[in-house]
């Protein structure tokens, strides 16, 4: 049988930029395909990475805005800091780093076709261009985003929570009383718990030059996510909005399928979303990893069979992860905003802070719940009428 490439990989975002330079390593011929002129663009990422991307990806120099080593997190009434003594995560110019791995990508031979993909075949990898072209491959990667085309084909509900964010310029002074601190402003993320943006966050990220990214997920609409962000502006800065965004965070579903026949799917299109931050790319990336040696050995052995170890490995690997986040979700959706500054209020009491800095991790936060339950802080902070609900959502016995 005839094929145009080994592996149609759809998106040629960061993810999709990722799977085919590992697989063109392998020594496939691979073709990238998306319908946009200017990748990365427009913006739809917060665009910070935890310190733990080198394990993961190449991150160069020139795409990185700054660094930061901790965060203010912030209740109505309250503020915990929470810091490390080194770098934690780093700001990035996502658009260019989205460039940066599609470029890498074309230069270690992946074809990139700037077509639209309006259908594809997952029993015989067709891949159905809006041109009338049809190209065929042995596998296809779905790596088209939160309202992934491919994902769709194969019946997977998408559900997925709004998400806006803003560059604003605000003075360095402005920022220090805001927090009620002297910290250098550019060295920590803010982010703010409020009951009306729950069960997501709003955080404000320091970029350079006075310009930050302030933004929301939640379940609102983006025309009351904008209106959320311009009123918390307006209480607490001397502002100047530069640029608006919007997009779509996916929620992950352990039902929806990664694999189905000759169709893989990873990153956003997958739900390979962290429940609590909205973050991704870091999984997506290590996706990327697992899915490359399936995809390699079921091409190897001509048995398809073999892709569905990539779902397995996947699931087994971050499964237990995401519930732990999932939970945590639902027990700060039960919170007022007099809720969560009483949860301040007695983190504050009962040395959260340094117990956050010690155990805390942007990716992993499992390790700092189990630490609040082993120490049995998790009901000191949670207030008394709200502890059953909490017994249930953890399965306490």
């Amino acid at each position: 049988m005839s094929f145009d490439f080994d592996v149609v990989v759809v998106g040629a975002g960061p993810v999709g930029s990722t799977i085919a330079y590992y697989l063109t390593n392998q020594g496939l011929n691979i073709a990238i395909i998306d319908k946009k002129r200017q990748i990365g663009y427009p913006l739809q990422c917060a665009g910070i990475l935890s310190k733990h991307i080198f394990d993961n990806n190449h991150l160069p120099d020139e795409v990185i805005l700054n660094n930061v080593k901790g965060a203010f997190l912030h209740s109505k009434n309250h503020i915990l800091k929470v810091e490390k003594d080194t770098t934690q995560a780093y700001i990035i110019d996502r658009i260019s780093y989205d460039e940066f791995l599609l470029n890498r990508a074309i230069q270690n031979g992946v074809k990139f076709i700037n077509q639209k993909v309006i259908d594809v075949d997952s029993d015989e990898a067709l891949t159905y261009l809006s041109n009338s072209h049809v190209i065929k491959s042995k596998i296809v990667i779905g790596c088209d985003g939160y309202n992934s085309i491919l994902s769709k084909s194969i019946g997977n509900n998408q559900n997925s929570f709004p998400a806006s964010q803003m560059l604003v310029k605000i003075a360095e002074s402005n920022m220090q009383s805001f927090r009620n601190a002297k910290s250098k402003t550019e060295d920590y993320v803010d982010t703010y718990l409020l009951e009306d943006v729950l069960p997501g966050f709003l955080w404000v990220i320091p970029l350079k030059n006075d310009l930050y990214r302030i933004g929301l997920f939640s379940n609102q609409t983006h025309k009351r996510q904008d209106e959320v962000i311009i009123n918390f502006l307006n209480q607490n800065f001397e502002y100047e909005i530069v640029e608006k965004y919007k997009g779509f965070i996916p929620i992950f579903d352990e039902k929806s399928q990664m694999v189905n026949g000759r169709l893989v799917l990873i990153g956003d299109a997958a739900g390979q979303i962290k429940p609590t931050s909205g973050g991704g790319l870091l999984v997506a990336f290590d996706a990327c990893d697992m899915a490359c040696k399936y995809i390699v050995e079921a091409i190897d052995k001509s048995d398809m069979g073999i892709l569905r170890g990539y779902e397995k490995e996947f699931k087994a690997k971050y499964l237990k992860e995401f519930n732990y986040q999932y939970k945590v979700q639902k027990t700060l959706n039960l919170l007022s905003d007099n809720d969560i500054d009483y949860l301040f209020l007695k983190l504050k009491e009962n040395n959260g802070e340094e117990i956050i800095s010690q155990y805390g991790d942007m990716d992993t936060q499992s390790k700092l719940v189990k630490e609040f339950i082993k120490r049995g802080l998790i009901f000191k902070i949670v207030p008394t009428f709200l502890f059953k609900k909490v017994i249930n959502i953890f399965g306490f016995r």
